[in-house]
C-alpha cells in the first residue's frame, strides 16, 4: 500500500497496540544476523539533522617521538618550546538515516471472521520483512562499498579476495574455487596485517550455509555443538576455524559471474558467486532514531471509518523505521568471493 501515516487507531485498544509492537520486535530479533556485529549509535530526538558522525583517531605513528636530553623540558630552544607537539587528530565518517515502512491491509470480510488471528499473521509478516530489509541493507552496504572517504584523510579500501582464483570470475567457479580453511586463514591474516581488532578474541565470518558446508570438511573445523560454553554462541554461529567465528545466513550477498567489475559488486540473488564477509570489531556501524528504531518498532494499527475508508472495509497494520548503516573502518573488512560444491 502506498504511504504510511501516524493515524491513531480506532476500535483497537492501546493495550492491543502494545502487544503487537512486542510481537513485531520478537520477529525482528529472531531474524537479524549482521546487525549484532555493528557499532551502534542513536540519533537523539529533535536533533534537527538526519545523520550521525562516528569519530576515530588516526592510525598510530612514531613521527612525533623525539630523543630527549636531561633538562630538555626547561630549555627555551627545545622542540617543545617551539610548539612541535603531536596533535590529537580525529577522522570521521557520517552515517545518514533514511525512513522505511510497510503497511498490510486486511479486508473487513477477513476481520469479521477472526480479527485477532489476522492481526497476528500481519505482525509476523511485518516482522520478518523488516528483519530481512535491515539485514539486506547492511549486506548491500558491505558488498557494494569498495571504499569510503570521510573527513580529510580517510581513504582506504576493504580487502577483496577470490577463493582459489585471481582477478574476476569469467566463468562459474569450479570445485577448486570454494571456501577452504586456508583461504579463511589467509583472509584473517590480511586483517591482522591491517591491525584490525578482534571481538572478544575472534574475527567474524558471515557466509551462506552452502559456503560453510565446504569449510566444515576441514579437520580443524570446530562445531558450535562442541563448545564448552553454550552461552558464548553468537546468533547464527555454527562453528569456528582458526580463531574465526563462522556465522550462517540465508540472506548472503551473491553476485553474477563475469569479467565486468559491476558483476562483482552488484547483488544478484540467483548469482553463482557467494560473498563471505570477514571482519574485525567496529568495521561497520548502524544508526537509528529511538522512536523509530528497527530493533523496537512501533506498530501502527488503523481501523475506519474515515474519509479514506468511509465504509470501514479495511484494517491496516504497519510499521516504520528510521535508520542508516555504513562501513566505518574499510581496512577491518574483507570480502571473499567463492563458489560452492553444494548441489
Amino acid at each position: 500500500m502506498a504511504g504510511i501515516t501516524d493515524t491513531a487507531s480506532t476500535g483497537i485498544t492501546n493495550s492491543l497496540q502494545a502487544f503487537f509492537s512486542k510481537e513485531l520486535l520478537k520477529q525482528i530479533v529472531q531474524n537479524i544476523v549482521l546487525e549484532q556485529f555493528a557499532k551502534k549509535q542513536a540519533l537523539p530526538e529533535k536533533a534537527g539533522k538526519n545523520s550521525v558522525r562516528f569519530f576515530r583517531y588516526v592510525e598510530p605513528n612514531t613521527t612525533d617521538i623525539k630523543s630527549l636530553s636531561e633538562g630538555d623540558g626547561h630549555t627555551s630552544n627545545t622542540a617543545w618550546a617551539k610548539g612541535a607537539y603531536k596533535e590529537m587528530t580525529l577522522d570521521f565518517v557520517d552515517v545518514t538515516l533514511s525512513q522505511y515502512g510497510q503497511v498490510i491491509g486486511i479486508s473487513d470480510l477477513l476481520t469479521a471472521q477472526e480479527l485477532f488471528n489476522h492481526l497476528e499473521q500481519a505482525t509476523t509478516v511485518n516482522g520478518q520483512d523488516a528483519a530481512l530489509h535491515l539485514d539486506t541493507k547492511i549486506a548491500y552496504t558491505l558488498g557494494d562499498d569498495t571504499s569510503i572517504t570521510g573527513g580529510t584523510s580517510i581513504t582506504s579500501n576493504k580487502i577483496n579476495r577470490f577463493a582459489g582464483a585471481s582477478g574476476y570470475y569469467s566463468n562459474a567457479p569450479t570445485s577448486s574455487q570454494v571456501m577452504t580453511g586456508l583461504e579463511l586463514l589467509d583472509t584473517a591474516t590480511a586483517l591482522k596485517v591491517n591491525n584490525a581488532p578482534t571481538t572478544n578474541g575472534f574475527y567474524t565470518a558471515v557466509a551462506d550455509p552452502r559456503v560453510l558446508r565446504d569449510l566444515q570438511n576441514d579437520s580443524d573445523w570446530i562445531s558450535s555443538r562442541h563448545y564448552g560454553d553454550p552461552e558464548a554462541i553468537m546468533k547464527g554461529e555454527v562453528g569456528r576455524y582458526a580463531g574465526i567465528r563462522c556465522i550462517e545466513t540465508t540472506n548472503a550477498y551473491q553476485t553474477e559471474h563475469g569479467a565486468a567489475a559491476a558483476k562483482r559488486v552488484t547483488y544478484n540473488g540467483s548469482g553463482g558467486v557467494y560473498s563471505t564477509f570477514v571482519f574485525g570489531d567496529q568495521a561497520f556501524g548502524t544508526v537509528d532514531l529511538a522512536s523509530q528504531s528497527p530493533y523496537a518498532p512501533k506498530m501502527q494499527i488503523a481501523q475506519g471509518p474515515d474519509k479514506t475508508d468511509p465504509l470501514a472495509q479495511l484494517t491496516t497494520v504497519g510499521f516504520k523505521t528510521y535508520y542508516g548503516q555504513k562501513i566505518l573502518q574499510p581496512k577491518f573488512l574483507a570480502q571473499v568471493y567463492s563458489g560452492t560444491n553444494y548441489s
